[in-house]
């Protein structure tokens, strides 16, 4: 069985305090059930144990480090935002804890929602040693100001070609972040349905679709291969060249992870980042920067449109 390896505690509370603040998700790159050809929605619940990491009140999200879940996902940290947060109210950093998640499924049995239900304390955290220091989170670095230019990033796509960033001058490009075993529906699954949508509006017009360029970039270079890309893609309905996957190494990817708000930290068997997605300007500057997941496609097809617009004859 695999072994949730960790940082320091110091090193590992401060990132993930981050992460939370920053509306990220810290888990790894999980290994999913076997999908079945058809199957007809349903619910399941499923009992866990682990410890808790990081807690961000105010957002209602706690990160826990938790054991193997039989059927669902291996031990990983996984960041869970909370309808009931009362939840959290007996809580604290390094309580032994055990929980229950309600995961619902569609007819691809594809997971749609996953909610954490039900949060128990099986073994209160130890006493913090006098006088220590409260757990402060880190400061994010500035992030790029709409019209500087976003730095070049080198990539492999899902046919297996090279690709800069820089190949794309001339046409507007939306970009995020994803990786293909994320587990939880409101992050990179979540990212791929708004660009599917944003794709389709984009599609209507032959003449704005051959102008504008949507990628979606694999910071899991370890599984997600041009293959694992291509099979993704497809079940998803990106049709290149207008919505192309790529994938990029964890050198490639820190050039461009702070100016784009990318909290990314690639850990011993973990992906720990936030949500980040940019419109970039035909110039290669930055037109458009939003980080999280509450964005729209209407909002970002809006963004697109402007460009193209102010660049018509």
């Amino acid at each position: 069985m695999p072994r949730l390896l960790l940082p320091s505690p110091a090193s590992r509370l401060l990132i993930l305090a981050f992460l939370s603040l920053a509306g990220g998700c810290g888990k790894p790159a999980p290994e999913v059930a076997p999908r079945t050809e058809t199957a007809a929605p349903h619910t399941r619940t499923f009992e866990f144990d682990g410890v808790v990491r990081a807690i961000n009140a105010e957002e209602g999200v706690v990160s826990i480090a938790h054991e193997d879940i039989p059927d669902l996902m291996p031990p990983m940290l996984m960041d869970f935002r909370l309808e009931d947060q009362t939840l959290l109210d007996d809580v604290i950093v390094d309580d032994e804890v055990s929980g229950l998640l309600e995961v619902d499924y569609d007819d691809q049995n594809e997971i749609t929602r996953l909610e954490l239900v039900d949060l128990v304390v099986t073994r209160p955290a130890p006493p913090r040693p006098p006088g220590a220091e409260p757990l402060t989170p880190i400061t994010p670095p500035p992030t790029l100001e709409p019209g500087q230019v976003v730095p070049d990033l080198v990539m492999t796509t899902q046919a297996g070609e090279a690709l800069r960033l820089s190949d794309l001058r001339g046409q507007v490009v939306v970009l995020t972040f994803i990786f293909t075993r994320c587990p939880q529906p409101e992050y990179c699954p979540l990212m791929d349905r708004k660009f599917g949508e944003l794709a389709k509006r984009i599609a209507r017009s032959p003449e704005r679709a051959e102008q504008v360029r949507l990628l979606s970039v694999s910071f899991d270079p370890e599984y997600d291969t041009p293959e694992i890309l291509a099979e993704h893609a497809q079940r998803v309905g990106a049709q290149p060249p207008l919505w192309t996957f790529a994938v990029a190494d964890h050198e490639a990817l820190r050039q461009v992870a702070a100016p784009l708000g990318l909290t990314y930290a690639p850990m011993t068997d973990q992906i720990m980042h936030s949500l980040s997605t940019s419109v970039i300007a035909p110039d290669g500057t930055l037109a458009h920067l939003e980080l999280g997941n509450t964005w729209t496609p209407e909002e970002l097809y809006g963004q697109v449109r402007q460009l193209l617009d102010a660049r018509a004859p």
